[in-house]
């Protein structure tokens, strides 16, 4: 406050919203240690606050004992700040899929601030959800997006952020392969005289427990891989110089703590049929000679079969070339 000619008057300021008196003449008399009067000039006594916060806006005076006197009004402007009571807990979340989940962001402020809540896909495009306080994520799957932002704005920086990570949990999800071919039909034939085959179970599933293979339902002796690509476990079973001993339902079973799924090939070795013509010719000479010629011609046919890929039945038919399916 700028005043020429005081004379002998008293300078003092107050806040109004407490009627607390701040400074008398040139002197603090408050306590606060933050409040000063600048007197650099006989006719200035201005009012410093150092380190303004929130409690500082308010209305303040300026009197002078001969009943003069100037008010001005202070705003301060606050930048967001998240409220943690009130705010979802920023670490991660252990989801069961088919639940729900709620997310809760609020934020103080002046002016108030606007709350918006993002949801990010595994590419990192972003999706606003919601602009109120909360918002809640209904039957999460293993689709379901996993990560959340809470933003809390005001036009006053800096902006506040609080991330939510989600750890769905959810069953085993299996695709069956047999030599990297997906068993996606319900018809499969092998040689009896293959080499080797390579039966693979892909399983996606969280928490990862347990994988295991049976054979016709009995557990089956023999040592399997298990690799971990990617997101999905897989578990790889060897079967080297496939023999009739060989043939059979192979079950691919995983668990964890969520649930239970397998699935189920039925493996059955095709023989080969050889089949001798014979063929007889016969030629007269000139002279009346008879000549008789025969011809042998060996062919290796293949029986076709039908074979059913479930867990439930198995329907399998040899059938020769002039079979009829009725």
């Amino acid at each position: 406050m700028k005043n020429n000619g005081l004379g002998s008057f008293k300078v003092i300021w107050m806040k109004l919203n407490n009627s607390s008196i701040l400074t008398m003449e040139d002197r603090a008399i408050n306590g606060d240690s933050r409040i000063s009067l600048l007197h650099a000039y006989a006719e200035e006594w201005n009012l410093q606050i150092d380190d303004i916060d929130e409690d500082d806006a308010g209305i303040y005076r300026c009197f002078i004992n001969n009943g003069m006197y100037k008010t001005l009004v202070l705003e301060v402007k606050v930048p967001p700040k998240i409220i943690d009571e009130l705010t979802t807990e920023p670490y991660p979340y252990p989801i069961r899929s088919g639940s729900n989940f709620t997310i809760k962001c609020y934020a103080h402020g002046k002016p108030t601030p606007h709350i918006r809540i993002l949801s990010y896909d595994q590419s990192d495009n972003i999706q606003i959800i919601s602009e109120q306080n909360e918002v809640t994520i209904f039957n999460i799957s293993r689709h379901t997006n996993r990560r959340y932002e809470c933003i809390a704005s005001n036009g006053y920086p800096p902006d506040v952020a609080r991330s939510f990570q989600l750890t769905i949990q959810y069953a085993p999800e299996i695709n069956l392969l047999i030599n990297d071919n997906i068993i996606s039909n319900k018809f499969f034939s092998i040689n009896s005289n293959t080499n080797e085959i390579r039966l693979k179970c892909q399983v996606i599933m969280h928490p990862f427990e347990k994988i295991y293979w049976i054979k016709d339902k009995k557990k089956f002796n023999h040592s399997y891989q298990i690799y971990h690509i990617g997101n999905y476990v897989l578990s790889e079973l060897i079967i080297k110089s496939f023999t009739n001993d060989y043939q059979g339902e192979y079950t691919c079973i995983a668990s964890n703590s969520i649930g239970i799924n397998s699935k189920s090939i039925q493996v059955i070795a095709l023989s080969t049929t050889t089949l001798i013509t014979t063929t007889t010719t016969t030629t007269t000479t000139a002279t009346g000679e008879r000549i008789t010629t025969r011809y042998q011609r060996t062919k290796y046919a293949r029986p076709i079969a039908i074979i059913s890929h479930s867990t439930e039945s198995l329907r399998v038919m040899t059938l020769s070339s002039k079979s009829k399916i009725i």
